[in-house]
């Protein structure tokens, strides 16, 4: 008479104390597993406990985790004349903008960035010299709606280039 081999699906295992117990349907020979004992090396059981570690997925200092930014670059432009004012909106779940100027021209620009309109309420300002940078991240939410990047150069054309990002939080700015 011939034997019939039964396999049994993975599903069918099981652990048993630290061990894991094999039916004895999972072997063509029946005979080659006749209990499901924990193995043992020489006359001690063998065991391994699961890692009960609650910071494992913490990040620490020095880790160098990755993580996934939600910005959005909503303005990227050059400068030219002698003053400009661009507009640029403050979508919902955002409210932390990056404004970043740089000048290359021959004088200083004066900047402002407002709300609702380019003569609405002040929400940064500053002074950018020649050859030098206006890099600014507001330090607490904005609403969502329209804001205005206005520059003025009363000493002569603008050069340089001026962008704006806006994110979820100030770190993300960073």
């Amino acid at each position: 008479m011939k034997k019939k081999h039964f396999i049994a699906p993975a599903l069918a295992l099981g652990i048993i104390g630290g061990a894991i117990a094999v039916p004895n349907a999972i072997f063509a020979d029946s005979n080659a597993v006749t209990d499901s004992t924990p193995a043992t090396t020489g006359s001690t059981a063998v065991s391994q406990s699961a890692n009960t570690s609650t910071d494992v997925n913490t990040p620490k200092a020095g880790d160098h985790v990755i993580t996934p930014q939600d910005t959005n670059k909503v303005l990227n432009k050059s400068l030219a004349n002698t003053d400009m004012s661009e507009r640029f909106y403050i979508d919902p779940h955002y409210g932390y903008a990056r404004v970043y100027v740089h000048n290359d021209g021959k004088a200083p620009i004066n900047i402002t960035v407002t709300q609702g309109s380019a003569s609405g309420p002040v929400k940064m300002k500053g002074r950018i010299a020649k050859g030098e940078t206006f890099d600014e991240i507001n330090s607490s939410a904005w609403t969502v709606g329209s804001f205005y990047v206005n520059l003025t150069s009363p000493g002569g054309p603008m050069e340089g280039g001026m962008s704006v990002r806006i994110g979820n939080t100030r770190e993300e700015l960073q």
